[in-house]
C-alpha cells in the first residue's frame, strides 16, 4: 500500500499541487527557513500517511530520533494537561525550524499555504485562509483583516493580474478522489498526528 501512496503523492504533487502553487505564486510567501505552519497545529494524518512518515523516521540517525521522541513525550504530556479537543502544538518533526522528514510529510503539509475551500453538510462552501495570512505572509495583500475575508477591492488595488483562487484541496477532497480510487488507495482512519503515538 505504501507504494500506491508514493505513486499518489507523485501524481498530486507534480500535477495538481504544482499547478496550483504556480498559479498562485504572487500570493505565496513560503520559503526555506519559514516554519510558521509547523509551529502550531493539530496536523491531521491518515493511517497510510502516518505509516509513510514512520518509514521516513526509520531512516533518521539515533540522535535525531532521540530529539523527536523527547518532543513527542513532551507534547503528549502537555495535551493531557490541556484536556482540550482544540489542543495545538509544534510538530514534533520540526527540528531547528526545519522539517526532519520533509520527503515523508503529510498531505496537510504539502497543501499548506494555499487558499482552499470546504463544503459543509448543507452544501455551502467556505474559503479557508492559511494561518500565516495573519502575520503578513500568504494572501495577506488581499486579506481584509477586519472582515476576515478575501477582498476584491484589495485585489484590484494590488495591481496583480492573477486573481486569488480557493481550491478544493481539503483533506477530505484529496483523500476521496478519483485518483485514490483508481490506484485502489485506502487512507484509513484519520486523527491528529500526536494521537498516533
Amino acid at each position: 500500500m505504501i507504494e500506491k501512496y508514493e505513486e499518489y503523492l507523485e501524481l498530486i504533487e507534480t500535477g495538481l499541487l504544482k499547478k496550483y502553487f504556480e498559479q498562485q505564486h504572487d500570493y505565496i510567501k513560503c520559503k526555506p527557513g519559514c516554519s510558521f505552519c509547523c509551529e502550531s497545529g493539530q496536523y491531521p494524518f491518515s493511517e497510510i500517511e502516518f505509516a509513510y512518515l514512520m518509514q521516513g523516521y526509520n531512516t533518521l540517525s539515533e540522535q535525531e530520533k532521540t530529539i523527536i521522541q523527547a518532543k513527542v513525550e513532551k507534547i503528549k504530556e502537555a495535551k493531557i494537561k490541556a484536556d482540550s479537543e482544540d489542543f495545538m502544538h509544534e510538530c514534533p518533526f520540526l527540528v531547528a525550524k526545519k522539517c526532519s522528514l520533509y520527503k515523508y510529510r503529510g498531505i496537510i503539509c504539502r497543501t499548506h499555504g494555499l487558499l482552499f475551500f470546504t463544503v459543509d453538510k448543507d452544501g455551502k462552501s467556505k474559503n479557508k485562509m492559511p494561518h500565516c495570512v495573519h502575520i503578513g505572509l500568504n494572501y495577506s495583500i488581499v486579506f481584509d483583516k477586519e472582515q476576515g475575508l478575501l477582498s476584491q477591492k484589495l485585489w484590484e488595488q494590488s495591481g496583480l493580474k492573477t486573481e486569488p483562487v480557493a481550491y478544493n484541496i481539503s483533506l477530505k477532497a484529496l483523500q476521496n478522489n478519483g485518483l485514490a480510487e483508481k490506484l485502489g488507495l485506502e487512507f484509513g482512519e484519520s486523527k491528529a498526528l500526536i494521537d498516533w503515538f
